[in-house]
């Protein structure tokens, strides 16, 4: 299968999202996710999170999140959705964690946009 076509399958699974079809859109990140490189992956995993977290299947949302979060550590969409499941588990002290580690993000990256020698800044 060439890349066009494997591309197409996650536009497919988006699609289905959005259309409210979201069995076929998880079964179609699946597909992608078994097709591709695991580095590019954290969005598919955190992605299908997202569907399970809406269906009420906290652990397994959990599951896929914390995937996501292996593969991207400072993934903050994958952060704040996992704030969103440790609220929704009662573990307050792990979604304080995460938030914390959200806070850092931001403090870096701040950091780095205000330093005026900073490499963001060269063109």
């Amino acid at each position: 299968m060439d890349s066009k076509e494997i591309i197409k399958i996650r536009e497919q699974a988006e699609l289905a999202r959005k259309e409210g079809r979201n069995e076929k859109a998880m079964s179609l990140m699946k597909e992608y996710l078994s097709l591709v490189h695991p580095s590019f992956t954290h969005y598919c995993w955190f992605f299908i999170a997202e569907i399970l977290l809406e269906k009420n299947k906290i652990t397994e949302a959990l599951e896929h999140c914390d995937e996501a979060l292996r593969i991207m550590k400072d993934f903050i969409p994958g952060l704040e959705l996992r704030i969103k499941i440790h609220k929704s588990m009662g573990n307050f002290p792990e979604a304080k964690k995460d938030q914390t580690t959200i806070d850092d993000i931001q403090a870096r990256e701040k950091k780095k946009w205000d330093d005026p020698n900073h490499y963001y800044h060269y063109k």
